[in-house]
């Protein structure tokens, strides 16, 4: 759906009956209008795995059910899928079988390639052996392959590398299509893409028809995908009624399977404006960014921003002219006394919708300032921390190289006694209190004022104060893990040296303490 963003900016001419996609739209707002019903069936989905997972007793049965949750969180929420993908692969290695460690690092990498890391997700799959693997395997590997390379072509947009990439995924699509049959919904729909990537449209459009009508019991998700490729083959051919249609064929597809990566909505929304239905194509562009930003994935936030204002400029531009062929009535309605009026009147009205137009161009300009600040923060803490890594490993390869020669040259003079106490428990424990220290000094330099607006979150004679400058108690160490999107206890747990239960009762006794709500604490948390 995203490979030719670019094109919703080239005119095309009108074509077909415009009542056909009206009727369309109007489905479009029925299906919005089921959108909650929908939103609690995919819940439900995740709920009912998640119970699952709490009852796995073996890595076997845990991997199956991680690789479930997964599918079902891929194309709704980037993190938890993310997590998941993660989760699984450390089920895998505790099975010890390499098939289930390929199947999960692809995992990895799609949720890499969603997120724009893509040089992150093709050194994962680069180091993926499917030599002797099973069909499972195979399809799976192909898959992710031909997205990402096709994901780094769509970023790159530049020749020759454009052209390159394209056919590196071209290259993936005929493997996976070598692993199908003609009888396969999936090889019609790798058929229509490889037309696309070649400029066939036409024959793009018979391929993608062809999985649409004869494969109904497809997988919804896939549905959308078909559908909107099938809305750019023909935006292609310059068939504009058409490309809406089959947008709205795809968001509705979307919204069923409760999809919030960047979905046929989005694109609709632009030809929707196209069309001069301003109030249609805002609410569906508002409802696109809804869901990017719960779908919460770095590159597809970057993608919709591009669009977004072009839509609120289109719709400015148009109340502009508008107002400004008011004013020229104006002009000639100066001859009559009551022409005057009603051109005054008219004028009245239009500047209180230019006002309104106004208004919601500066919220949505508030929502890309918001956007981009989240993501400057997210780049300074990973820089800083980045950096700070790179000094603490070089302290502490310094201190293992004297950690060696002092081992050496005891045990050379065979001082037994004296070795054990070089390596003593105390001493795993003050490289830990370092490790903290150093943690606190770069979290508090990035967030000078945690401290005080953390207290601030309490009653006078609840709050603490760390006992030594740029320190950071203990409670506050798992906050401030918290304040840097690390949620999971049990990440917590390892990195503070504690059982998860501790954490889990450091956080109930904490928020209990606080003057707002308990559900509103970790909130409270990530605005400091």
């Amino acid at each position: 759906m995203r490979k030719y963003l670019f094109l919703l900016f080239i005119p095309f001419s009108l074509s077909l009956h415009a009542d056909d996609v009206q009727t369309w739209l109007k489905r479009v707002d029925e299906s919005l209008a089921k959108r909650d019903s929908y939103e609690r069936s995919k819940q439900k989905s995740i709920a009912s795995l998640q119970q699952q997972i709490k009852s796995a007793t073996t890595p076997e049965k845990m991997y199956e059910l991680l690789d479930n949750l997964f599918e079902e969180y891929k194309s709704y929420r980037y993190d938890s899928a993310f997590s998941c993908a993660n989760q699984e692969l450390e089920q895998a290695r505790l099975t010890n079988q390499k098939e289930k460690i390929s199947l999960a690092q692809c995992n990895v990498a799609f949720c890499l390639s969603s997120s724009g890391l893509f040089k992150e997700a093709i050194d994962i799959i680069d180091n993926i052996d499917i030599t002797n693997s099973s069909d499972k395997l195979k399809l799976r590997y192909y898959d992710i392959c031909q997205k990402v390379w096709q994901e780094v072509a769509n970023f790159t947009q530049t020749e020759p590398y454009y052209t390159d990439y394209t056919n590196r995924s071209k290259t993936y699509i005929d493997s996976l299509k070598n692993h199908l049959s003609a009888n396969d919904a999936k090889w019609w729909e790798l058929t229509g893409s490889q037309q696309m990537k070649n400029r066939q449209f036409e024959a793009a459009i018979g391929s993608f028809n062809t999985f649409l009508n004869n494969y109904p019991n497809a997988a919804t998700h896939n549905k959308a995908m078909v559908a909107a490729e099938l809305a750019w083959a023909y935006l292609h051919k310059g068939d504009k009624d058409q490309a809406a249609i089959n947008f709205a064929r795809s968001a509705i597809f979307d919204n069923e399977s409760a999809t919030r990566e960047i979905t046929a909505l989005f694109f609709l929304a632009k030809l929707v404006n196209e069309r001069g239905d301003y109030e249609r194509a805002n609410r569906y562009a508002q409802q696109a960014l809804e869901d990017i930003t719960f779908y919460n994935a770095r590159q597809r936030k970057i993608e919709i921003g591009e669009i977004l204002p072009i839509i609120a400029q289109n719709r400015y531009n148009d109340v502009r002219n508008q107002r400004n062929k008011m004013l020229m009535l104006t002009i000639l309605s100066v001859l009559a006394f009551f022409a005057l009026l009603a051109g005054a009147f008219y004028i009245h009205r239009q500047n209180k919708k230019l006002k309104q137009a106004r208004h919601t161009i500066e919220e949505h300009n508030n929502q890309l300032k918001i956007a981009n600040e989240q993501l400057k923060e997210a780049n300074k803490i990973k820089n800083e921390y980045i950096g700070r890594s790179f000094y603490v490993n070089a302290e502490f390869i310094t201190k293992l190289e004297k950690l060696f020669a002092t081992v050496n040259r005891k045990i050379a003079t065979r001082q037994y006694e004296d070795l054990r106490n070089t390596t003593s428990q105390a001493t795993l424990n003050n490289e830990r209190k370092n490790m903290y220290q150093s943690f606190d000094e770069t979290f508090l330099k990035l967030f000078p004022n945690f401290v005080e607006k953390y207290n601030m979150l309490f009653e006078e004679k609840d709050r603490k104060k760390p006992s030594k400058e740029n320190t950071l108690t203990s409670e506050m160490r798992i906050f401030a893990l918290i304040r840097l999107g690390i949620t999971d206890s049990e990440r917590i747990a390892r990195f503070l040296d504690y059982s998860v239960h501790t954490v889990n009762t450091y956080k109930t006794r904490i928020k209990n303490r606080s003057i707002v709500e308990n559900e509103q604490f970790e909130q409270k948390i990530m605005e400091i």
